[in-house]
């Protein structure tokens, strides 16, 4: 690759760390890499702008332009598997998943609501169907489930809404989880089969919003490996706003390394980073 001349000045990258700090609580640390000056560079010719801080704006609302998106994509970070923390999934298959039965459990009900709440590239969201259809088999089916996927990087979005693979991505499955739920394309791709892709709906959504425009709650949340990012002062709130969409009695997965007080915020642990909402 050749090497960019594009230059970020130290007052520009604190401008926009600032910017996302105030805007989307993320803390931006480490240097400029050339790949990502090279980046910069490539948005600043599409957008026609001279530097990266005139596509810095704070009317979005419960949306950013294309511009913005495409910045926010190069400063966050998008890494997942299918099945990370296998136990997590363990827990949601023999613990969670039987309390939501049909006719089964606390909440004896048609409806299942999970959340994927920064979903990335759809990996996370995706395990978590796949769980579901290998526990309720052809049931799923006549259920009103899916999962909901919200990420802040719409590149991201974009990616799981395709739910294209690379063989890397995928090597951690099972051969009977890859022909059940996978089209082989080309000797490196994999697709999502599209019964499945029409089982995940992708949306934009910045955790730091003042609320989740969510019209109903939720049996399950994930959100895993995200909060590390933040600023301490700003996950005690986003922990309090997941709790507020959780039903009485629902789920809420954090990443391994995230544990916080949280009987605060009506959640008690019930495995390693795994909460329940006890009212």
């Amino acid at each position: 690759m050749k090497k960019t001349t594009f230059l970020l000045s130290d007052e520009d990258y604190k401008s926009i760390q600032r910017y996302f700090l105030e805007n989307f609580a993320l803390v931006l640390n480490g240097d400029i890499t050339d790949q990502k000056l090279s980046r910069l560079e490539l948005l600043c010719r599409e957008e026609n702008v001279k530097t990266p801080l005139d596509l810095l704006n704070t009317d979005f609302g419960t949306d950013v332009s294309t511009g913005l998106s495409k910045l926010i994509s190069i400063f966050t970070i998008n890494h997942t598997d299918f099945f990370r923390e296998q136990l997590h999934f363990d827990f949601f298959i023999s613990d969670i998943l039987p309390n939501l039965s049909l006719n089964n459990g606390p909440f004896k009900e048609n409806d299942i609501r999970i959340w994927s709440a920064a979903s990335s590239t759809g990996e996370e969201a995706y395990s978590i169907l796949m769980a579901m259809i290998d526990y309720f088999g052809d049931d799923y089916w006549s259920l009103n489930a899916g999962v909901l996927a919200t990420d802040i990087d719409k590149e991201a979005l974009s990616k799981g809404i395709a739910g294209l693979f690379k063989n890397s991505k995928i090597k951690k499955l099972s051969n009977n989880q890859i022909s059940k739920y996978f089209s082989r394309l080309n000797d490196r791709e994999y697709l999502i089969q599209e019964k499945l892709r029409n089982e995940v709906l992708f949306r934009w959504l910045n955790l730091n919003s003042s609320y989740f425009p969510m019209r109903n709650n939720f049996h399950v949340i994930f959100c895993r490996n995200v909060l590390q990012y933040f600023p301490i002062s700003s996950r005690g709130k986003i922990v309090q706003k997941l709790s507020d969409c959780l039903f009485n009695n629902g789920y809420l997965f954090l990443g391994i390394s995230e544990t916080y007080i949280m009987e605060q915020h009506d959640l008690i642990r019930v495995g390693p980073a795994i909460y329940k909402k006890m009212k």
